[in-house]
């Protein structure tokens, strides 16, 4: 995420003293330890525990954001009141730019210590929680290992002359430049990033699923993105309200310092990065690197871990150079419970296995524990195995959400639908309202055929993300929830035609509007949706049905009835489901 505007807001600083001495690393040299940040890989996402007003809340680690971030749902959840933002102040980067508000926190809890009134940007699309970005994370030197679940903040002392890469024993190491921002307030780490020979200017960004290259970029480096070997992606988002396109397309040579990696897949997407950035170097190389950012230094120094340096690189081990790995060995149950959670996010379910196997062993109460060695089952394709670890972590925290909504779809997905329907109704008493949780709550509750109960759940969130780069794949899902309904159509119709308005005409935004369409008794409007909607989707039933009705209803009785024909053969059960839902060859 990149951010820049006319105004800035306050920025805070962490009034600490050393807390301890480190080693001595050449004659005269020594590293002073701020403190240590766990740090918990969910996903792709790098997570830490902060306070908020003494409430304990993850947050992502975000290297690449200018300044602490929070969606408005995120404000709304923690009990934060926004306040207009200096005049003229956006935030841009993928998917454009956005206008913010600001909010203080009174009390900041983070390494041990509770800082005073800090500020966070309110605003942009809503990563499911706040972003701690570079204005607090690069106050020092700063220290990344994600392989072992830790973040370290440094001073370095007398080092000007000393390799501050101290975890290495042979010396083997890579080094790189940092270069300036674009103003004296950005504390980001830029990198020189070579890409098949073409000099680039990347981010150090920690906030990113896995690394990427602008469109503009990879032209720029001779990247035919209508080449027979790129593969189209799936849209992405950034900060900014629109959704982007993406490409998986090979590379000759990724180099960044003196490490240089050959023969590898990358994304690129569709959109401007901001502040002349041209590479996003993402979670994904920084799982595969032990890094010390010395900002006293302008100096990056860096060690490969070994296997998979990016997400869409197809060989197992694509990295070019390995030069000094990371041998530290985890010795308590939280240590072990981290290394196995990055491990996971690496694509490694034994490895995550057995970690997590000692993390439990070690402290068989945590059921944060039982839910990440959950998600490692279900990664190894043991499903039974992962059902009794969230029961296991349900029974120590009934109220755990993400393990609610895990079991949810888990049972669901097995067609225990009682099952499911049980644990959404217990997350609903929990929930915050907008959150990310609630989203997929909805989206569930919609597939257990229960529209009704997932319309406040949209309602809430589409209030809190008015300029989110999903608010319209969420007004869509709200249209095709009152569709299916029954219920507040002429609104459904407003929310099928803003989706459109704001995406394009996505298939699915078109199969809502035919069903909406068709139960208002606009016959040849439905007809219109439902055949643009078969022509992108021929292989789904529910636009193809709804043709069908539209058809009959308009007295094409022969065509309808291939239509419907059509979509029984795709989905035999089709008939009983929409019948349920009063969708029958006359009627509404």
């Amino acid at each position: 995420m990149a951010n820049r505007g006319m105004g800035m807001l306050r920025s805070c600083c962490l009034g600490m003293g050393v807390l301890l001495a480190g080693q001595a690393l050449a004659e005269g040299c020594h590293l002073k330890d701020y403190g240590t940040l766990p740090v918990e890989m969910v996903g792709s996402r790098a997570m830490t525990m902060v306070k908020i007003n003494g409430a304990d809340t993850r947050f992502i680690i975000d290297t690449g954001a200018f300044f602490n971030m929070m969606s408005s749902a995120n404000a709304a959840s923690l009990g934060l009141r926004p306040e207009p933002a200096p005049f003229g102040f956006r935030v841009s980067g993928v998917g454009g730019s956005t206008n913010v508000q600001q909010a203080h926190v009174k009390e900041f809890g983070i390494l041990g210590t509770t800082l005073k009134n800090v500020d966070f940007i309110v605003g942009g699309t809503d990563a499911g929680t706040g972003l701690l970005g570079a204005n607090l994370l690069d106050i020092a030197d700063l220290e990344i290992d994600l392989a072992q679940g830790k973040l370290t903040l440094f001073k370095a002392e007398h080092c000007d002359k000393a390799s501050l890469a101290y975890w290495v024993k042979d010396g083997k190491y890579n080094v790189a430049d940092i270069e300036p921002g674009n103003s004296r307030f950005d504390r980001r780490t830029f990198l020189d990033v070579t890409i098949n020979g073409k000099k680039m200017r990347g981010v150090l960004d920690s906030g990113a699923a896995a690394t990427v290259l602008s469109r503009v970029a990879a032209e720029r480096a001779g990247i035919d993105l209508h080449a027979p070997d790129v593969k189209a992606g799936h849209s992405s988002v950034g900060v900014g309200a629109k959704p982007v396109r993406t490409w998986t397309v090979n590379i000759d040579t990724f180099a960044v310092g003196t490490e240089t990696i050959q023969h590898t897949q990358m994304q690129v997407i569709d959109g401007d990065m901001g502040d002349d950035t041209d590479v996003l170097i993402g979670v994904d190389f920084l799982l595969a690197h032990h890094i010390f950012i010395a900002n006293s230094k302008k100096k990056a120094y860096f060690t490969y871990n070994g296997g998979r340096v990016f997400t869409f690189a197809t060989a197992p081990d694509d990295s070019g150079t390995a030069a000094g790995g990371n041998d530290a060995t985890p010795r308590t149950a939280g240590d072990y419970a981290l290394s196995g959670q990055a491990h996971l996010s690496r694509g490694e379910p034994h490895a995550a296995l057995a970690d997590l196997d000692e993390a439990i062993r070690l402290a068989p109460d945590q059921a944060a524990y039982y839910v990440a060695r959950a998600r490692a089952h279900v990664a190894d394709r043991q499903p039974d195995a992962a059902l009794a670890d969230l029961d296991k972590s349900l029974s120590l925290d009934p109220k755990d959400v993400d393990a609610l909504l895990m079991r949810a779809e888990f049972r669901y997905a097995h067609q225990d639908h009682a099952g499911a329907a049980s644990d959404l109704a217990a997350a609903s008493a929990v929930v915050p309202a907008g959150s990310t949780q609630a989203r997929s709550m909805a989206a569930l509750y919609v597939r257990l055929d229960q529209p009704a109960a997932a319309l406040p759940l949209l309602d809430d969130w589409i209030r809190l993300h008015d300029n989110d780069a999903m608010l319209g794949s969420a007004l869509n899902e709200r249209c095709w929830a009152r569709g299916l309904g029954n219920q507040m159509l002429d609104d459904a119709l407003k929310d099928c035609r803003k989706a459109i308005r704001r995406d394009g005409e996505n298939p699915a935004y078109l199969d809502s509007l035919g069903l909406v369409q068709l139960r208002l008794g606009h016959y040849p409007e439905a007809i219109k949706a439902y055949e643009q909607a078969v022509a992108r989707m021929p292989r789904a039933a529910w636009p193809r049905y709804g043709l069908g009705l539209a058809k009959i209803r308009m007295g094409q009785a022969d065509a309808g009835n291939a239509d419907l024909a059509a979509a029984r053969a795709l989905d035999p059960s089709i008939d009983k489901r929409a019948a349920g839902y009063g969708l029958v060859m006359a009627g509404p």
